[in-house]
C-alpha cells in the first residue's frame, strides 16, 4: 500500500510540475492581425488594384491600373513597418499606425519624400480597400482604391 501511495505522489507531482510549463498561445491583436494581412506572415505580399473610386463614382480602369500592383515586404526589427514598391516605380516605407491608419512615404520621388495618409476601410486577408483624401496634384477629391490579393 505504500509503495502505492508513493508511486501516486510521485505521479502527481511529476503531472503538476509539467503541467505549470506549459506555454500559453497568446492570441495576436487585431493591430498585429492588419500587419500580418497587410505583409502575410511569411513578410512579403503582393497587391492588385481591383477599382478605383473617386468621390464615391467607380472610375473604369486603364489597362495600366488592370496591371498595377503594389508590394508590401516587413521590416525587420521595426513594428509594423515595410518597405513597400509599386507598378509605377515608387519606392518607399510604409507604417500601419493603427486599425484605421496607414502611412505610405516614397523615397526614391525626384523631389524628395512624398507622404501618403490612408484611411484603412477594410483590410483582410485578401482583400484591402484604402480612402486617401485630396492626393497630391489634384483638386479636393477622395479617392478609394480597392485591391485583391492571391
Amino acid at each position: 500500500m505504500q509503495a502505492f501511495v508513493l508511486i501516486a505522489l510521485l505521479a502527481s507531482g511529476a503531472f503538476f510540475f509539467t503541467g505549470c510549463g506549459k506555454n500559453e498561445v497568446v492570441p495576436k491583436s487585431q493591430h498585429e492581425l492588419m500587419f500580418d494581412y497587410l505583409t502575410s506572415e511569411l513578410g512579403n505580399k503582393q497587391w492588385f488594384l481591383k477599382a478605383i473610386y473617386v468621390n464615391g463614382v467607380l472610375q473604369p480602369l486603364t489597362d495600366a491600373q488592370k496591371r498595377y500592383y503594389k508590394t508590401y515586404t516587413r521590416s525587420v526589427g521595426q513594428v509594423f513597418s515595410a518597405t513597400f514598391l509599386d507598378d509605377d516605380g515608387n519606392r518607399g516605407t510604409a507604417r500601419l499606425l493603427s486599425q484605421l491608419q496607414l502611412k505610405e512615404t516614397i523615397t526614391n520621388g525626384p523631389l524628395g519624400g512624398l507622404v501618403r495618409d490612408y484611411i484603412i476601410l477594410e483590410l483582410k486577408e485578401k482583400s484591402m480597400d484604402l480612402e486617401i483624401s485630396n492626393p497630391p496634384g489634384y483638386p479636393s477629391q477622395i479617392v478609394r482604391e480597392v485591391y485583391y490579393a492571391n
